[in-house]
């Protein structure tokens, strides 16, 4: 996989964002460090487009906390999947952003008795692994849709989704942690609701 570059002049004189660069790329392990643990480098060469610019890099593409706000308000706005796609604050995090959960299901009538199973579906539990909140915009996507199989799937199933789990750690920059240094993957058993919020609320939905 090639790596991701974006330049800001290139960004404000063409319009272009990321893009796929790099020649001559390798990923390989090196010799064994003193703590007896192996270690890997990925290398690339790349010829930078302009002086005085200002680049990222990045192994895939960004999606943002406001990414997703931008994407949950334009839900919210549409008359047709704002009917079976309710958005709601499952929680706030330690710096207090809000954690979101969305019910997606046919509304019942009033003579429909059936109980529906639940799918769940969380994303970006780890800050850096940008490509599942990418995953979780196609199912939304797809789910929201107007084909015949999304149709059946929403008579058939409630589903809940919390497509950004670690928020903070997004906005922030980090690559696998919360703000409290911790991993929530590694957290779904802990009883520190104020430490571990959005893994607390999730877990508890699920029992219910």
């Amino acid at each position: 996989m090639r790596p991701l570059f974006y330049s800001e002049r290139e960004a404000n004189a063409h319009n272009i964002g990321w893009q796929r660069i790099g020649d001559q790329i390798k990923y390989y392990r090196n010799n064994q460090g003193q703590d007896g643990r192996h270690y890997f480098s990925l290398t690339w060469t790349f010829q930078f487009p302009h002086n005085k610019d200002t680049c990222y890099f990045a192994h895939c593409y960004p999606y943002t906390y406001t990414n997703l706000k931008e994407y949950l308000s334009s839900i919210n706005h549409d008359p047709v999947r704002s009917k079976f796609c309710k958005i709601r604050v499952l929680c706030h995090t330690m710096a207090g952003n809000m954690v979101y959960v969305l019910t997606i299901t046919t509304p019942l009538k009033n003579n429909d008795s059936r109980k529906r199973k639940a799918v769940i579906l969380t994303a970006r539990v780890h800050p850096g692994e940008t490509n599942s909140s990418w995953i979780m915009k196609g199912f939304l996507d797809y789910i929201l849709g107007d084909s015949s199989d999304a149709q059946l799937l929403r008579d058939t199933f409630i589903f809940k989704m919390v497509p950004m789990l670690n928020p903070d750690g997004v906005i922030v920059g980090n690559y696998r942690c919360s703000l409290a240094g911790r991993d929530l993957n590694r957290n779904y058993t802990s009883l520190l609701k104020e430490s571990f919020p959005s893994v607390w609320y999730t877990r508890n939905m699920i029992r219910r």
